[in-house]
């Protein structure tokens, strides 16, 4: 009967909507931590939005280049202004 609960428990967790988790990395010129919006893996030519924790902002940049690395995901980015960022993020 032991056995039954903890199998029906892991059930009903899977069930339980779950909240997506940060894609998050850092900036590999400044070390600022930011994180990638939408949580999911660009493609080159699609458009993002990087928020900087640390200088609390939000910039919506151009993926230039995406390369996928054992444990990192390198993504190329382009501001506004024509600044080109190398971001580090979580493997996928």
């Amino acid at each position: 009967m032991k056995n039954l609960w903890a199998v029906l428990s892991v059930v009903c967790l899977a069930w339980l909507p779950q909240t997506a988790s940060a894609w998050d990395g850092f900036d590999a010129a400044t070390t600022d931590l930011v994180e990638i919006i939408p949580d999911s893996l660009p493609s080159r030519g699609d458009t993002v939005d990087v928020r900087n924790y640390d200088g609390d902002t939000t910039q919506t940049c151009l993926v230039e280049d995406v390369t996928q690395n054992a444990r990192t995901v390198e993504v190329l980015v382009r501001s506004p202004d024509g600044q080109a960022r190398m971001l580090i993020m979580e493997g996928r």
